[in-house]
């Protein structure tokens, strides 16, 4: 079998110089064959017809919990920073609704933060369409995420709802609790994905609400990452918003570090996997989706983007020196809040290749003191609508 790449936002170090050659050589060869394939695939949404189009600067992105959604989220966070757009913001922590309630039009409305008509919707809410759809401009570009929900499951569990809170080691939890109970701390538990898009703790066991939630999400999202691909789902999302290549670069932030991570029976992994029935059906629905627009980009002009995405990452470590660290050896902005993750410092390169390794929630409280300041000052201006 052959080894596979390593994805491009894991690489953090140790850049040669032959490596950046090879990339070079490979995205040419690639190129040559690219032209045709896809041109003619049946079924493209609009915006993979397009030839020509202008950055999308009105965005709301559904950030569902332990999809790699901080990383996607750090992407709006320095091209809204980058382009001077505005942010809707919660005025305290980093949750509208403290992920226990919907997302309400108020929460923004009523904030101090949010005088003007936000550009960018990107931080944890409990989904609301229609309500989110009060707060943005006419012409917002609705994206999200989506995971393997075993995996996503045990990475929740591990992060947030751990033994050393609950009491009880992952197979414990899978035995002795079930998926219509109350959730942890309100808002953490079975099929996180499906709460995050919006459903209730009743209908966690209505399959007939479960496949509503997919029918409606699919009306809603004009594109779904998928997080085990996610070199693919960058390229689609520059593709999607009409932004360049360089504008989606990331690093692997917010990550569960090995030692951190439970082990799980295969009798657990079983009764999880029928637990977690509408979280499947939205991310088999979503898989299925990403496939066709894979298909519908051509296979062989996605595999020349990602070696092209995978080269200007290349680049940017070799540029920035990032070395990854324990949470406990960073301090100020770099210092992720949980100690189960590593964050990143930029050895050189300056405020560029430092806005990369910037933790999340301090980027948040740094993008709410701008934002704040400018509404002071009064320099903001609404964006069209």
């Amino acid at each position: 079998m052959a080894r596979r790449s390593q994805p491009s936002w894991a690489r953090a170090r140790h850049l040669t110089t032959r490596t950046v050659m090879f990339s070079t050589v490979t995205v040419a060869l690639l190129y040559c064959a690219l032209l045709m394939d896809g041109a003619q695939s049946p079924g493209k949404p609009p915006w993979l017809e397009l030839n020509t189009c202008s950055p999308r600067n009105n965005v709301a992105f559904l950030k569902t919990h332990k999809c790699a959604s901080s990383a996607i989220q750090n992407i709006l966070f320095r091209y809204g920073d980058k382009h001077n757009l505005y942010f809707a913001l919660p005025e305290r922590g980093n949750y509208f609704g403290g992920g226990k309630h919907p997302f309400k039009a108020s929460m923004v409305q009523s904030s101090p933060l949010n005088k003007v008509t936000p550009n960018i919707f990107a931080v944890h809410s409990k989904w609301d369409y229609e309500e989110v759809k009060k707060t943005m401009p006419e012409d917002t570009s609705f994206f999200t995420i989506v995971r393997e929900p075993t995996a996503l499951f045990q990475s929740l569990f591990d992060f947030t709802m751990r033994e050393d809170v609950l009491g009880l080691t992952l197979d414990q939890y899978v035995k002795q609790v079930g998926f219509a109970q109350d959730r942890s701390f309100g808002y953490l538990g079975y099929n996180q994905m499906s709460w995050d898009f919006g459903m209730s703790l009743e209908d966690m066991d209505n399959l007939t609400a479960a496949h509503e939630l997919v029918r409606h999400a699919d009306a809603q999202f004009g594109l779904v990452l998928v997080a085990e691909r996610m070199d693919e789902s960058l390229v689609l999302l520059a593709k999607y918003m009409c932004w360049e290549l360089r504008d989606v670069l990331v690093l692997r932030v917010n990550s569960l570090r090995d030692e951190f991570k439970s082990s799980i029976s295969e009798e657990s992994r079983q009764a999880l996997q029928q637990r977690l029935a509408p979280d499947y059906l939205l991310y088999n629905h979503f898989l299925e989706k990403f496939d066709q627009q894979v298909e519908a980009f051509g296979r062989r002009r996605m595999a020349a983007e990602v070696a092209r995405l995978r080269e200007l990452m290349a680049l940017l470590v070799s540029k920035c020196n990032f070395v990854r660290k324990e949470a406990s050896g960073l301090t100020g902005r770099q210092k992720p809040r949980s100690y189960k993750v590593d964050g990143f410092v930029a050895a050189r390169g300056g405020e560029a290749c430092g806005l990369f390794t910037i933790a999340n929630p301090i980027y948040l409280d740094l993008l709410k003191e701008k934002q704040r300041r400018e509404l002071l000052n009064g320099t903001q201006q609404a964006p069209s609508r």
